[in-house]
């Protein structure tokens, strides 16, 4: 029986909400972030955006899959967020960058790998690759559509900001962000599925 219209959306609602939920929870020991990240892209671009699959299936299953390449990235992002902090405090403990928060000011080096935070998770999540090879793909898109790449900076920090100001709604916020992130994203990884095909044909990646 064909769904109505509004069970589509409302569906699609519960959907978002409960793959934010799993990735809160998955994410709570703060290292699994990495993973937990790849696996809700995975999730949401295959389950609520091209209505394939079990959410919750797909969700663990890519978080998984993609366990032992998500987290020691995961794990460099957040030690060079972490040298970023303190080099921050450092500066402005010498009266350096009055006003400017330590994290910025301290991270001003590592812009180009910042830029690259969106994009390297949905990365995971659609390739396989090594450590090294997944860096330098992610920063050649990066790089090459620098354009999207600040966009999808700037709805990060937008989303970090909202759960800053409401954290009471920051269980919905994970799905939303993944959903509002793979309308930039996913037009970008189509050019580079385009040539990859599923053995049982089920290749969802490469639809509009």
């Amino acid at each position: 029986m064909k769904r109505s219209k509004l069970h589509s959306i409302l569906t699609a609602i519960i959907d978002i909400i409960w793959a934010g939920l799993l990735w809160l929870v998955c994410s709570l020991p703060v290292v699994t972030l990495g993973p937990a990240s790849a696996a809700l892209y995975y999730a949401v671009v295959k389950c609520i955006r091209h209505e394939r699959g079990s959410l919750t299936k797909s969700f663990f299953s890519a978080f998984r899959q993609n366990f032992r390449l998500s987290l020691p990235m995961w794990l460099m992002y957040l030690a060079l967020l972490g040298i970023g902090y303190f080099n921050g405090n450092l500066l402005r403990s010498f009266g350096l960058g009055e006003g400017l928060p330590p994290l910025l000011l301290g991270n001003i080096f590592f812009l180009p790998l910042l830029l690259t935070l969106p994009w390297v998770f949905p990365v995971i999540s659609r390739f396989d690759n090594s450590f090294g090879g997944t860096l330098r793909f992610t920063a050649a898109l990066a790089v090459k559509n620098l354009g999207k790449s600040l966009l999808l900076a700037l709805e990060l920090a937008a989303a970090l900001v909202i759960v800053w100001l409401l954290p009471q709604i920051a269980p919905l916020l994970p799905g939303v962000f993944a959903l509002l992130q793979s309308l930039t994203i996913e037009p970008v990884l189509r050019i580079y599925t385009a040539e990859l095909h599923t053995p049982d044909g089920d290749d969802w990646f490469n639809e509009e």
